[in-house]
């Protein structure tokens, strides 16, 4: 049972390890490739656990794929709530909906940061244009 237990904390070890740690942005997250065959988007998430961080990451990609590729609806809604007796405080608040069919997005860079406790992942994905 220990030799079982050795090994697993071994392979835990290499898998922490096999991440690619940067301490700067990548120049392709600020100026994503373009191309006449292909939709790129970069991603960032950040959280403290390195899944969820590469989740939102993903996310924030395909969202950036999308806009390229569907329909985008903004829309504004506009708030006020009183504060005090005599004052108010307005807030607007702006939603964007995307309306897309994504296919075969793939991962082709992904750079992870740490800063303390919080991990921040960098995503380059890519989408074959339809002909």
């Amino acid at each position: 049972m220990k030799k079982i237990a050795l090994i697993l904390l071994t392979f835990a070890a290499f898998a922490v390890t096999a991440q690619e740690f940067s301490k700067s942005i990548p120049d392709w997250y600020n100026n994503p490739p373009k191309s006449n065959k292909k939709y790129y988007g970069a991603g960032v998430g950040t959280s403290k656990a390195i899944d969820i961080a590469e989740s939102k990451a993903m996310l924030d990609a395909k969202t950036n794929i999308a806009e390229q590729v569907g329909k985008v609806k903004y829309s504004n809604k506009k708030i006020t709530t009183k504060v005090g007796v005599n004052d108010k405080q307005e807030e607007t608040f702006q939603s964007k909906q995307i309306e897309a069919e994504l296919t075969d997005v793939r991962l082709i860079k992904k750079v992870v940061m740490q800063d303390g406790d919080n991990y921040s992942v960098y995503v380059l994905c890519e989408m074959k244009k339809n002909k």
